[in-house]
């Protein structure tokens, strides 16, 4: 699920879409705290709100992500009924086309939004978790092409390749609806499966959120017997 982080940033984005990749430059070297700065690919908009990682009990989420969160298993019903089905993830469609993962069998997408745009379809098949999506206040949706939320399952033994978000423009919530197991990882300094954002390493709880800026360079992997989904 995307959430913005500034207000009109729909205007802002389109003002800055035919920006050269040059130009970009100067929010690449956005002025936050810490040896890691953000790094989108295509847009940066300096004097957003900019940190690796966001807590869930944050003031900017505390009205609405408990009931977020709350909706878990609802939604996992959901999931469940719908994680048989192919993938409608397209790696050829992704702007990082063939760098983050060897095949699309590893990540497992069912869209509910498509670059801002609502799939009705799967709005309507699940409106558990179309309830709690439209519960989210400034969800991401209309003419925001970066704008995407989905059941995203990670296959075992799969990556996620390190990379960064193409725009500075939003937050990324990650509902826990499968963590993996719990294990020691190959590398014995982080977990069997988990996420790195910036150069700080967390694991998934079922029914909680993850909650973090894009931006910045982050990896996921799944190096556990069973799959993690959210």
């Amino acid at each position: 699920t995307a959430v913005p982080l500034g207000s009109a940033t729909a205007d802002r984005l389109r003002e800055r879409r035919t920006m050269s990749r040059a130009a970009t430059i100067g929010g690449r070297l956005l002025r936050v705290p810490g040896a890691w700065r953000p790094a989108p690919s295509v847009v940066g908009i300096p004097g957003l709100p900019s940190k690796p990682w966001w807590e869930r009990d944050d003031p900017l989420f505390a009205a609405w992500l408990p009931r977020l969160e709350a909706a878990a298993p609802a939604i996992r019903a959901e999931w469940d009924r719908l994680r048989g089905r192919p993938s409608d993830y397209r790696i050829s469609d992704s702007e990082h086309a063939g760098t983050l993962h060897s095949s699309p069998e590893e990540w497992h997408w069912a869209t509910f939004v498509d670059g801002g745009r609502v799939v009705p379809a799967l709005w309507e098949e699940c409106p558990a978790t179309a309830a709690a999506l439209e519960g989210v206040p400034g969800l991401m949706v209309g003419d925001m092409p970066y704008a995407f939320a989905f059941f995203s399952t990670l296959r075992p033994g799969s990556r996620i390749a390190p990379h960064t978000a193409p725009a500075n423009l939003r937050l990324r919530f990650h509902l826990c609806l499968q963590a993996a197991p719990a294990a020691s990882g190959p590398e014995t300094s982080r977990p069997a499966c988990g996420m790195r954002v910036a150069d700080e390493v967390r694991e998934w709880e079922e029914g909680r959120c993850l909650v973090f800026d894009d931006a910045y360079e982050h990896e996921v992997w799944n190096d556990s017997a069973g799959g993690r989904a959210g």
